[in-house]
């Protein structure tokens, strides 16, 4: 079938090397989950925390597989929206930017709580007034322009970095091995840790949200991509490996608890540099929240399943402006909820995670579908063993994901799947209002300026 040749679509100017980008990335992922929730968490499942940031990156090594397998492969902007659509089914890479607004809203609303409580440690304001200031910030920079968020990326990751070291390093050597008995106090709370603590890895979808404004993202998304993991990876069991070493976990259950651990054995300066960290984090994660989501928003709309509005792109700064403000400006009426930031990553987790067990799918027919771009792309695997593997391993973290939540917090997959059906229906209306035929084939094609000498853009037959 004959795809859309994308002649009317507007792109954006490639504009980040590998540097920026492994900024972008790490200090997305290196981020304010990682200071807000080992607290809270850690107050409920103990020293085996330590665990399940562990198992935690076992399903987030899938998403990076993935990710690197499919950017390397269709280097695109709004990319797993992209993927799903256009390998999977278009219905269910539309449930992606459908839900993509809550999940940036309730990203938001956590990472504003954390900023909340770690700059009150500096002066004594009242937290509400500071989550709004902070909203205002990144909806602001976000609009400007993603050049301006990488520069700004750069600054606060560093500070990021030299913070983690400051707790980390003098931490290990404050660690009472007492404190990590008992090691497994509450079953539940541990398996809901798991499922929590995938939401800090997140920050790997970043790249291939971002394709076509990458430098050689063909070469350049599997480099960093598995460079990042590996540090991201080492801080976080780093970190809260000293968190529950030096501090009783009956003593944790706050967002705040790494400063509270930073005072137990550094000067009185310690607990000042980790709440400095802790704001560098959240600016890090809000600037790639809204940067990453409206992407996704704008490349659904250029298919024409959203208003076309948010496929707009800014004349000055070169952004989409209607799509960066759908998703900046409702979590100001969102405030009062923020404060559950448990129930909030856990729906990030487990919505991020069905989403990217779908994205599988189509890593699977990727070969089938575009033997061309799988042909030519530099990172690849063979299509009946690693591609299978990567497949069945997802599945299966998302079956247990599903089995936890559901036990634990069975509110969390009631709403998603409710959401499904709402999408569903709001899928049918759009379908209602142009022609099927010639939506369903932009949405299962590429544009032209992302196709490879091979493939013409249609879909193989089965």
């Amino acid at each position: 079938m004959s795809g859309s040749d994308g002649g009317d679509a507007e792109t954006l100017s490639s504009s980040i090397g590998i540097i920026g980008v492994l900024a972008l990335l790490v200090g997305n992922a290196i981020s304010v989950p990682i200071f807000v929730l080992p607290g809270p968490l850690a107050g409920a499942a103990g020293p085996a925390l330590v665990l399940a940031i562990v198992l935690a990156a076992i399903p987030a090594s899938f998403v990076v597989l993935y990710n690197a397998l499919l950017g390397s492969a269709m280097p695109v902007a709004g990319g797993l929206y992209v993927y799903i659509s256009r390998l999977t089914a278009p219905y269910w890479g539309f449930l992606v930017p459908f839900t993509i607004p809550l999940v940036a809203w309730a990203s938001l609303l956590i990472t504003a709580t954390g900023f909340a409580e770690y700059t009150r440690i500096f002066v004594d304001v009242p937290s509400t007034l500071l989550v709004y200031v902070l909203l205002a910030f990144v909806l602001f920079v976000n609009l400007i322009g993603l050049r301006v968020v990488a520069q700004v990326q750069l600054v606060f990751f560093a500070g990021l970095v030299l913070a983690l070291l400051t707790f980390i390093v003098p931490g290990a050597t404050a660690v009472d091995a007492a404190n990590y008995a008992p090691f497994f106090p509450d079953y539940g709370a541990f398996g809901l840790a798991v499922v929590a603590l995938f939401y800090p890895f997140l920050g790997f979808g970043l790249l291939v949200e971002l394709g076509e404004e990458i430098d050689e993202p063909e070469r350049t998304i599997p480099l960093v991509l598995g460079l990042g993991i590996g540090i991201v990876a080492l801080f976080y069991v780093a970190l809260i490996a000293v968190l529950v070493g030096v501090v009783p976990y009956t003593e944790l259950g706050n967002e705040a608890d790494l400063a509270l651990a930073a005072s137990r054995f550094l000067p009185w300066w310690g607990e000042y540099v980790v709440a400095a960290g802790a704001v560098f984090a959240v600016v890090t994660t809000v600037n790639t929240t809204l940067l990453v989501f409206s992407r996704t928003l704008m490349r659904a709309s250029r298919d024409g399943i959203l208003p076309a509005s948010l496929s707009r792109i800014h004349p000055r700064f070169d952004t989409p402006h209607y799509a960066v403000a759908l998703l900046g400006v409702p979590p100001f009426l969102l405030v009062p909820i923020a404060n559950e930031i448990v129930g909030l990553s856990v729906f990030i987790g487990l919505a991020s995670l069905t989403a990217y067990f779908f994205c599988a799918i189509g890593l699977w027919n990727l070969p089938r579908e575009f033997p061309a771009h799988y042909a030519n792309a530099p990172f690849k695997l063979r299509r009946y063993r690693g591609l299978l593997l990567a497949v069945l391993g997802g599945a299966l973290a998302t079956g247990a994901f599903w089995v936890v939540t559901l036990l634990q917090q069975p509110i969390v997959g009631v709403v998603l799947v409710g959401w499904f059906v709402v999408a569903y229906g709001y899928y049918r209306y759009r379908l209602s209002k142009t022609d099927r035929i010639e939506t369903y084939r932009t949405m299962t094609s590429l544009d032209r300026h992302e196709r490879v000498d091979g493939d013409t853009g249609e879909r193989s037959g089965d």
